[in-house]
């Protein structure tokens, strides 16, 4: 059984460029734009070794997509290592952002939360708003993985820390 990472947020928050990104390849996965591009879950197997899972974005106008074949697959696939969550610092985490935490934490599925597009905001700037996420999830997390990560999918700032803790969660050897 191939292991399975996941990445989830809101929609346009980042997770087909980050997929992308991760595996050094433009237009593996389409981006677009135009918030709701991805629709339904999309598997990357990267060789024998592990699979990537680009999820719908939820949150406004995405209720659709987060459907019950969406949370059945989160909760009872025995091959998923871990859930990334995927959150823009400079908005913060959001209402949709902990209802999916809290779920996550109801079903005791591991999760770790990835700041995405650091690169928008200055280095004191992106301080700041990581550590008011770190306070928030310090409170409230139950299931989630302590360390967060942060990442710019355009200058490819922080990937190389999310690609070993891929590697990390899926218990992989090199």
């Amino acid at each position: 059984m191939i292991p399975e990472v996941a990445f989830i947020g809101r929609s346009n928050i980042g997770k087909s460029s980050l997929i992308n990104g991760l595996v050094n390849r433009n237009g593996l996965v389409k981006t677009s734009s135009k918030p709701g591009h991805t629709r339904m879950m999309n598997f990357f197997k990267m060789g024998d070794k592990l699979s990537l899972v680009d999820m719908p974005g939820y949150g406004f106008k995405s209720r659709d997509e987060w459907g019950g074949m969406i949370l059945s697959y989160l909760q009872n696939r025995k091959n998923l290592r871990r859930i990334y969550i995927l959150v823009d610092p400079s908005h913060g985490l959001k209402e949709s952002d902990t209802q999916i935490m809290k779920l996550l934490d109801n079903s005791g599925l591991s999760y770790q939360v990835v700041l995405t597009k650091m690169d928008r905001l200055s280095k004191t700037k992106y301080s700041a708003a990581k550590a008011e996420i770190e306070a928030e999830l310090v409170k409230d997390a139950i299931c989630c993985f302590p360390l967060v990560l942060g990442v710019s999918s355009k200058t490819k700032d922080g990937l190389d820390e999310l690609r070993a803790a891929i590697v990390k969660a899926g218990q992989l050897t090199l």
